[in-house]
């Protein structure tokens, strides 16, 4: 591919392309090459670059939508930026690159470049197991906050999950991977999708394939995505997966049941989930986090989208805000303190 031959390579702006981390593909929008870059002051960054040569062989059209999905993306991020979103992984640059291995127009390569983290929640907390915490809960925290700041410019993330909370140093932690957000203006090359994240994390109600009507909406789905986080990082699974076959307990052939139909038996086989993980945090903790931890989880994750969230607030738009969850995390971190929790 033409975004694997950047190494030593200069943009316009004077970063120097460093050494080549990993080539992938993910849900998050078509970059697929990441690097390391140097800026001229010496700053260390992270560079994704996608170019071109997945659509090579299709339609003019798939070519031109490849394009315009980075476009919107940098655009977004730039929004992201000059709206000083201090949760949310912003540019540091980005641009267009000649790859030297490849012919035009398939020696563009598209990038942008980041601060670099020291990894993300999956591989600090989840894959090597947790030594802190406290720093567990701040770096939760710092994921409500930037769900917040999203919403509160019109932006729906819909692919919160581990991968995408970067983790810097002086444990801060920011959300990332903004490539398939939808936005309130109707503008993201996404709109017309209900859901546009890993459906592995989706709610239960996307896999009923639940339309969405109004945008407001789309936050039923970053806020369970953040009460899943919560699950995760404790419990070592992702909540909807072990919701489907604990469901399936009680009714076995529930999948192919109408999202009504199915409602009554998921809600009995969630409560046993939240019964569970109460529990669980009792035994890693003690009984007033667990408290907060599984209403936390219980608010945010309820399979019944229509009154998910804040049950306090008749309006949507309150019941869908991050601020209860932003001070019951900020509360779960001083109770720590107190209690001696690392």
């Amino acid at each position: 591919m033409p975004s694997t031959a950047l190494e030593g390579l200069v943009t316009d702006s004077g970063w120097t392309i460093g050494k080549l981390i990993n080539t992938t593909s993910g849900s998050g929008g078509n970059f697929c090459t990441r690097y390391t870059a140097i800026s001229p002051e010496g700053r260390v960054g992270f560079l994704k670059a996608m170019d071109l040569s997945k659509v090579a062989a299709k339609p003019l059209e798939e070519m031109n939508r490849t394009i315009s999905e980075y476009l919107f993306e940098q655009n977004i991020l730039d929004h992201c930026k000059d709206s000083k979103l201090t949760r949310v992984v912003t540019p540091l640059d980005s641009g267009e690159i000649l790859s030297p291995i490849s012919l035009p127009p398939l020696n563009r390569v598209f990038y942008i470049i980041f601060e670099l983290a020291e990894g993300d929640l999956r591989a600090q907390f989840i894959n090597n197991g947790v030594t802190s915490w406290k720093t567990v809960f701040k770096s939760l925290h710092h994921v409500a906050v930037g769900i917040k700041q999203l919403h509160q410019i019109g932006i729906a993330h819909q692919d919160i999950k581990p991968s995408n909370i970067l983790c810097f140093e002086n444990e801060q932690s920011k959300i990332s991977d903004l490539g398939r957000v939808t936005d309130v203006n109707g503008t993201s090359p996404f709109s017309s999708q209900s859901f546009t994240g890993d459906r592995s994390y989706a709610p239960i109600e996307v896999h009923y394939r639940i339309p969405i009507s109004d945008f407001i909406d789309r936050r039923l789905s970053d806020i369970h995505m953040f009460g899943s986080l919560i699950y995760h990082v404790i419990s070592g699974a992702q909540i909807t997966p072990v919701l489907i076959e604990e469901s399936r307990l009680i009714m076995p052939h529930i999948d192919r049941a109408t999202y009504s139909d199915a409602l009554p038996f998921i809600k009995s086989a969630f409560a046993t989930i939240i019964n569970r993980f109460k529990e669980e945090c009792e035994n890693q903790f003690d009984d007033e986090i667990a408290s907060d931890l599984a209403e936390i989880v219980n608010e945010l994750c309820f399979p019944d989208h229509l009154i998910r969230g804040n049950a306090k607030h008749t309006s949507k738009v309150m019941r869908l805000s991050m601020e209860k969850y932003i001070s019951k995390m900020a509360g779960i971190i001083r109770k720590c303190q107190i209690k001696g929790i690392n």
